[in-house]
């Protein structure tokens, strides 16, 4: 028989509990295109033609692209391979427009373009909380492949849980902007 002391036992719960309800480690990074322009006419003109591809093949104001990896450990003991380990990195690059006038710019314009723009950071936001959770979910899965009679087994199972995760998340997105019109209807538009 085996004793463990409480104190040892309690910390390798904790140790155990925090892996398995980890975020995963998540690396931002925004991108600028610059546009001009003295109306919201011309600053929606300068969108259109600089503006990040959507899916759809059209420009947008912003994009939010992501990616994420995964490794994990295993270990075969005997005639079973279980995890023991499992890691996961999610990159985040969010593409926004920057308007060089604002600065010297007043008045209605000035206060429609900040309306604009934070509408497009929300919309922008929910497809970097929906990278974030893929990745939170993957983590999670990874840790909970149930043993396997072999390593390469388990590394097949928990992998495609780990693809199924990422094209439920990318479907989320598209029927996200679908459903937005790329956040138009939430206020992401000059005109």
């Amino acid at each position: 028989m085996r004793i463990v002391r409480a104190g040892t036992w309690i910390a390798a719960i904790a140790m155990v509990s925090l892996s398995a309800f980890a975020e995963p480690v998540t690396r931002l990074h925004t991108n600028y295109y610059y546009i001009d322009g003295s109306s919201a006419t011309l600053l929606a003109g300068q969108i259109e033609q600089k503006g990040p591809p959507g899916a759809d093949g059209k420009r947008h104001p912003a994009h939010t692209k992501w990616n994420i990896q995964w490794k994990f450990r295993h270990v075969q003991e005997g005639v079973s391979c279980s995890m023991k380990e499992a890691a996961v990195l999610v990159g985040v690059a969010q593409t926004m427009p920057r308007w060089r006038g604002e600065a010297q710019s007043g008045g209605a314009l000035k206060a429609r373009w900040q309306k604009f723009i934070e509408a497009v950071r929300r919309h922008e936001d929910v497809h970097k909380d929906n990278a974030i959770k893929a990745g939170t979910e993957i983590e999670s899965a990874l840790l909970s492949v149930k043993p396997h009679s072999n390593c390469e087994d388990l590394a097949r199972t928990a992998n495609a849980a780990a693809e199924e995760i990422v094209t439920k998340y990318q479907k989320l997105d598209e029927d996200y902007d679908r459903k937005t019109r790329y956040g138009r209807s939430q206020g992401a538009t000059l005109i």
